[in-house]
């Protein structure tokens, strides 16, 4: 079956709602920095490349690397 444009657009949007709502919750980060943390990370052009098939995955999936991904940039200082 091949996915619409339509339909990988709210596929990507419904995970990036949600991977922002779990970076409020777990990290106590206000919306905007959130939203701005998950649109400039590697895990967001990853989750946009469909070669990659991580749109296909769960946002309890994809979180354990973004949340690794912060913590390596908050480490060297970014």
């Amino acid at each position: 079956m091949k996915i619409t444009k339509r339909q990988l657009d709210f596929i990507i949007n419904s995970d990036v709602e949600e991977l922002v709502s779990m970076l409020q919750k777990k990290c106590q980060m206000p919306l905007a920095a959130a939203f701005d943390h998950v649109y400039n990370s590697k895990t967001y052009q990853s989750l946009l490349n469909v070669r990659t098939g991580l749109y296909l995955q769960s946002p309890e999936y994809i979180y354990p690397y973004l949340k690794e991904e912060l913590k390596q940039l908050d480490a060297i200082g970014l």
